[in-house]
């Protein structure tokens, strides 16, 4: 959904929230800086409270599948901290960001004292879950304008003036679409055309929620 993000602290009663800020450090990531990547053994749950975070992997020839993009409120390394496994992707900074970071031991800790804490992390898990079906059957039943406008819808936010806004390059677009270039930027004009989209220079603004939620609807 546009402008709403998997904000594990929105399942949580306010007593929990409180305590989950006090166990966090904040630290401050530039632009192009990794914060982890695949296979490291990190013990630590991320926040982001300000800019974008590039989830992705890479293959040893630099082919580049991006997974999302996370914006504010939206958790990442919770899954490592739950089963003990590595890290499954890269995160990166994609501009500025401010992050919260939750210890292994203060995450344990609030999962033994809050089962709340426990349900809402259920909640996370469950949201990515059917995310990822999503972007499965996205993958192999869905023609390029279907999987543009469910990246539109996935990775918009609400801009200050209140609108939805898309900040990223058409390039970074075409990574998470897995199509080319050339054909999502066929497929934008053609959104602008029938008015469902606006593009400006480094951003695209959604005009038509309604028929972007319809178009990427394939089942």
């Amino acid at each position: 959904m546009p402008g709403v993000r998997n904000d594990l602290l929105r399942w949580l009663p306010e007593t929990v929230r409180r305590s989950f800020r006090d166990q966090c450090a904040i630290r401050s990531i530039p632009a192009g800086q990794v914060i982890f990547q695949y296979g490291d053994e990190r013990g630590e749950m991320y926040r982001v409270l300000r800019g974008t975070v590039r989830i992705s992997t890479m293959r040893v020839d630099g082919l580049e599948m991006i997974y999302a993009l996370l914006g504010p409120g939206e958790c990442l390394g919770a899954s490592s901290l739950i089963d003990g496994e590595r890290m499954p992707q890269t995160a990166e900074a994609l501009d500025d960001v401010k992050i919260q970071v939750l210890s292994s031991a203060a995450f344990s800790k609030l999962r033994e004292t809050y089962r709340v804490f426990d349900d809402a992390l259920l909640r996370l898990l469950s949201s990515r879950l059917r995310m990822m079906s999503a972007h499965m059957a996205n993958a192999v039943l869905a023609d390029p304008p279907n999987r543009v406008a469910l990246r539109l819808l996935e990775v918009a936010h609400v801009a200050p003036d209140g609108g939805l806004h898309v900040s990223i390059t058409q390039a970074a677009l075409a990574l998470l679409t897995g199509a080319s270039r050339q054909t999502v930027n066929k497929v934008l004009k053609q959104l602008e055309r029938k008015g469902f989209i606006f593009l400006t220079y480094r951003r695209i603004e959604l005009r038509n929620i309604d028929k972007l939620k319809r178009m990427a609807e394939i089942i």
